[in-house]
């Protein structure tokens, strides 16, 4: 159990698959710290000139899941229309943020590793989607 999942079940507001979102919230948070760790260390490589995009879509990336993990830990009055929009703003980017750290994978293990998170995140997300629908 993690604290978002005390939290959750702390909460006086019911919350309909507290597993699963609780496992969006963790991934959101996980993936903001991986992405914001992955663009300072691509700024800190010799060819960074070369990951400006990676940066950049890290640092995007990084802010839409901390937005959104923001966003799915408040339980009380929640609007499902703009949970969904939430979510699938975190789907898109994480996707677009794994598809290009995934392309410096082979030569850095910081984009491995945050394109890892990323996809998690997406995953998790995603099935939180579907289970707001």
């Amino acid at each position: 159990m993690t604290v978002t999942r005390d939290m959750l079940d702390a909460n006086p507001q019911e919350v309909a698959d507290a597993a699963a979102l609780a496992t969006a919230i963790d991934a959101c948070f996980e993936c903001a710290a991986a992405c914001t760790a992955c663009a300072d260390a691509c700024l800190g490589e010799e060819m960074v000139a070369d990951l400006v995009r990676c940066i950049r879509t890290d640092l995007d990336c990084a802010d839409i899941c901390a937005a959104t993990g923001k966003v799915l830990t408040r339980q009380t009055a929640p609007d499902s229309n703009l949970l969904a929009a939430a979510l699938a703003g975190c789907i898109t980017a994480c996707s677009t943020c794994a598809d290009e750290c995934e392309s410096h994978a082979d030569m850095h293990e910081h984009c491995r590793i945050c394109g890892e998170a990323c996809r998690r995140c997406q995953q998790a997300c995603r099935d939180l989607l579907e289970d707001l629908e």
